[in-house]
């Protein structure tokens, strides 16, 4: 096994690049978008908490939960007492039912680990001067799977 840059290598990969160049072009793009997200989710610092984490701090500091799923999924299910509010009242602004929690835990709850609605919205209110947010770890998928307790209640 030869040297991975080597100068044989390089020719073979010059030689790979310029017969495929759309496919290279594709990676780099994908590993570009890759990079972008990384660094966002750093740069953003939103903090996951687990069920029982997310739980114990809305006791204590008589925080919130604010569900981000649409209206029809928050009604066939949802964490007792959350609001329901979407990605795009949030970023319109339309918070007057959690205007109360700015220095208070607000715990934002999407449909599973992979809902980009819940961490656009929790990086949407801090910008928006609340200063206690987190997404619960999981969401509405994790917490059923722990076994608590959901409501249909609106």
């Amino acid at each position: 096994m030869g040297d991975l840059f080597s100068s044989d290598n390089l020719e073979q990969y010059i030689e790979f690049a310029s017969r495929h160049q759309i496919m290279v072009l594709v990676f780099i793009a994908l590993f570009c978008a890759l990079i972008y997200t990384q660094a966002r989710i750093m740069i953003a610092r939103v903090k996951k908490l687990g069920s029982n984490a997310a739980t114990v701090m809305i006791n204590r500091e008589n925080g919130v939960y604010v569900d981000v799923r649409a209206n029809n999924l928050f009604s066939q299910g949802h964490i007792a007492g959350s609001v329901n509010i979407t990605l795009q009242d949030i970023k319109s602004g339309k918070l007057n039912r959690i205007d109360s929690y700015k220095d208070k835990p607000v715990i934002l709850v999407g449909k599973d680990k992979m809902d980009s609605d819940c961490f656009n919205g929790a990086v949407s209110l801090k910008k928006q001067g609340y200063t206690k947010v987190f997404t619960l770890e999981g969401g509405i998928t994790q917490w059923s799977m722990d076994n608590l307790p959901l409501s249909n209640k609106n």
